[in-house]
């Protein structure tokens, strides 16, 4: 192959070989910022759900205390002799029954 040929073809891979460095620079670059998107996105799910359990748990203990609540209204209206089960019948004082 004459010189002339081959210095063509070193030029050619010269250049072939910088894109390809280029390439590998940009995709290292890309990674880099996705990598940081991934980071920044899973850190904002972690306090999402962070919030989501506290809110929950607050809740839980607010509807807890709702029912002891009306737990307590309910045996306080029994022990003062107001509660009147569904199958106890009512009984008129006057008719006596």
């Amino acid at each position: 192959m004459p010189v002339e040929s081959l210095n063509t073809l070193l030029k050619q891979l010269e250049k072939e070989k910088r894109s390809l460095e280029n390439q590998v620079k940009n995709c290292a670059l890309r990674l880099e910022q996705e990598s940081k998107a991934y980071h920044k996105t899973n850190d904002e799910r972690r306090a999402y759900l962070a919030e989501m359990s506290q809110i929950s748990g607050s809740h839980q203990v607010s509807k807890r205390q709702q029912m002891d609540q009306l737990h307590r209204i309910k045996e306080n209206h029994v022990k003062a002799g107001r509660h009147n089960p569904a199958n106890q019948k009512i009984v008129n004082a006057k008719k006596g029954k």
